[in-house]
């Protein structure tokens, strides 16, 4: 039955204590707003609390839904337990949570056959990374020898959109170049401000000379924009689909992402929340928009408080204590000086000013992983865990992996590189894959002889597979119950520590695929509908199980391992938007691992913000007497400024 609708003036926020008045108003809101969250202001809860006052008062009324869109798919995924948590299941089954990529795909794979001349599907496509740096300069050389053959995509294109190209524009075009101009290209009315982007609408064309069209992202976002445009009644049915639309990390948003957005609900009823912070603004190599924010609050909140359109800005940090929420103080004011400072909901603790942020300082590589294994130590016997602890360097972790990986051995200390591709996905993506997640389930279930939690879970899970609702399907849920004690029984794993071969965890995964069936398993997500991404996800999956069987003494061992249990996490800085830690090592503050910074000062501060930012209680960051810093004299001004101390390693090291 239907749950009966609360008044708006009587809604509370579900599941915590309250909201700050600002974040309530966001929530409640009943016009577009554009909502700046600082680091650690609950941006998260904040979207949460907001799709369930939608579904639990009228401001959603059924049959109409709430689309929510994420950067990435974890917070895509975040955002939806949280959403579950707070309401019931026929409430959470109107609420849409997926990344930009998965409601782009979705669009073409539901509509491909609307798509006009000359960008009609004849076939399958399936999903391509980027253009590799060897297919860019054969497609380069193939256009600067072609311009004028009649055929060639380049000569087709330039005809096409009545534009001049001579063969020295074409080779001025660098990768970079060539790989950010789709963002700024359209389709529908061949817009081309650039010869880049007359190239990437040429490699279009000649990717559809294939059997099977291999799409980026990138290419399915426009081509689902220009079914948009050139078909207004699929327009009309996805407005009418969603009363309200979340967006998520706006400040990460592509052109071709926002491009999407902008053509579907500009000038609709539908009511947009916008979420974000412009000073995290790290993805400009990805194609961010460069003026985000602006872009939307001129778009959709042009009508101003009138009409309910408002930009509103939360301050308070949950996360960090108040010496760290000091130092961001600091960094923010480089970066956004009109912003207000940020508050902190709680203390410094009564800690040395060292051991709460500090530089240290190592003379070589081998002192600081030395230094590191100390630090480490005494965080985890303080009672911080493993996972706790986040490892954060600009990029190559696997560089920094080889390095540390000896040292944290000898230690006892385990290290998980969560960039590490296995099978075809970094382990940090594997983990937030629906697929991967319900096997480790079923693996939880089968090494219990009670299955509790990991029981409900996976019940879950084949409920919603089969679109029923617990509670008034009783009696279809009752024989699924029957199906998975059967499956229990004949696949219980008695001994749990008894010893395991990566070629058994392989085998009892197909066990698991065969009871559910692949067909039902790829109608999980979105993502898995089209090509070989569910493919790939399954090989992933089973490759890094074998692997942690094959480096396990123990099938309970393995699966601890598998998820992370009792490991630091090793990863980028781009890759731990949205996490935190109670502890932060931001490992490498030199020239090598910031190259960059000076081709891109802006997005540096960013960055380093962001890395900054990640952490609650204590944040470390580290640099070696043989490696350069000049680059990064605006950070280290900015450190000295907020009264961040070096601490030496040999210091360090004395506490052994």
């Amino acid at each position: 039955m239907s749950t009966a609708l609360i008044p708006p003036t009587d809604w509370k926020p579900v599941g915590i204590p309250g909201l700050e008045p600002d974040a309530l108003k966001a929530v409640k809101a009943t016009g577009n707003t554009l909502v700046t969250a600082g680091p650690g202001a609950g941006k998260t809860e904040l979207l949460g609390q907001r799709g369930v006052f939608l579904l639990q008062t009228p401001a959603c009324i059924y049959p109409r839904r709430v689309l929510a869109i994420s950067y990435k798919r974890d917070a895509a995924r975040n955002l939806r337990e949280r959403f579950q948590k707070r309401c019931d299941k026929e409430q959470a089954r109107r609420l849409d949570s997926m990344t930009f990529d998965a409601f782009a795909k979705q669009i073409l794979d539901r509509f491909w056959r609307a798509l006009p001349d000359p960008w009609k599907l004849s076939g399958p496509y399936k999903v391509s990374g980027f253009v590799s740096r060897p297919q860019f300069l054969d497609f380069q050389r193939s256009c600067a020898a072609n311009i004028n053959t009649v055929g060639h995509p380049i000569n087709w294109v330039i005809t096409l959109a009545r534009k001049g190209l001579t063969s020295a524009d074409i080779y001025a075009v660098n990768q970079d170049k060539f790989n950010l101009s789709i963002q700024d290209l359209e389709l529908s009315s061949m817009h081309t401000p650039s010869a880049a982007a007359l190239m990437h609408i040429a490699y279009i064309r000649q990717a559809y000379t294939n059997a099977i069209v291999p799409l980026t992202f990138q290419m399915i976002g426009r081509l689902a924009q220009l079914l948009i445009e050139s078909n207004p009644r699929i327009r009309a049915a996805i407005v009418a689909t969603y009363s309200h639309v979340f967006l998520d990390e706006m400040q990460d948003t592509t052109g071709v992402q926002y491009g999407l957005l902008r053509s579907i609900f500009l000038g609709s009823d539908t009511v947009l929340t916008a979420v974000g912070d412009d000073k995290q603004r790290i993805m400009g190599w990805a194609g961010a928009h460069t003026n985000g924010f602006g872009a939307f609050a001129s778009d959709f909140l042009a009508a101003g408080a009138a009409a309910g359109q408002e930009h509103i800005t939360l301050s308070i940090n949950y996360r960090s204590n108040e010496r760290i929420v000091g130092i961001l103080n600091i960094l923010k004011a480089n970066i956004a000086p009109h912003e207000p400072d940020f508050r902190a909901a709680r203390p410094t603790p009564p800690l040395p000013a060292e051991q709460i942020c500090s530089l240290i300082y190592s003379p070589n590589e081998t002192a600081e992983a030395e230094a590191l294994v100390v630090l480490i130590n005494s965080l985890l016997s303080s009672g911080t865990s493993a996972r706790e602890i986040g490892l954060l360097v600009r990029q190559r972790t696997v560089d920094i992996e080889e390095r540390l990986k000896p040292f944290f051995e000898n230690a006892g200390i385990r290290l998980r590189n969560e960039d590490r591709d296995v099978g075809g996905a970094s382990i940090q993506d594997l983990m937030t894959e629906p697929y991967a997640q319900l096997i480790t389930e079923c693996l939880d279930l089968l090494m219990r002889k009670r299955g509790g939690g990991a029981w409900a879970r996976v019940l879950e899970n084949m409920a919603d597979m089969d679109g029923l609702i617990d509670g008034e399907d009783e009696e279809p849920v009752a024989k699924l119950a029957a199906r998975l004690d059967a499956f229990h029984s004949s696949n219980f794993i008695a001994d749990a520590d008894k010893a395991i071969a990566g070629g058994d965890a392989v085998e009892l995964i197909d066990r698991i695929d065969a009871f559910f069936g692949i067909p039902i398993l790829k109608a999980m997500a979105p993502q898995y509908q089209q090509g070989d991404f569910f493919d790939n996800i399954r090989k992933a999956t089973r490759a890094f199980m074998a692997e942690c069987a094959d480096h396990s003494s123990t099938w309970r061992a393995s699966l601890a391992r598998y998820r992370g249990d009792d490991q630091v996490p090793l990863l980028t800085i781009t890759k731990s938007k949205g996490l935190e830690y109670d502890s932060v090592i931001l490992l490498g503050l030199d020239d090598d691992q910031w190259w960059s910074f000076a081709n891109n000062p802006q997005e540096g501060h960013s960055t380093f913000f962001v890395a900054a930012s990640r952490a609650k209680e204590r944040l470390f960051m580290t640099l070696c007497a043989d490696k350069k810093f000049g680059k990064l004299k605006e950070i280290y001004a900015l450190l000295e400024r907020a009264g961040v101390s070096m601490l030496n390693s040999e210091t360090i090291l004395k506490q052994a």
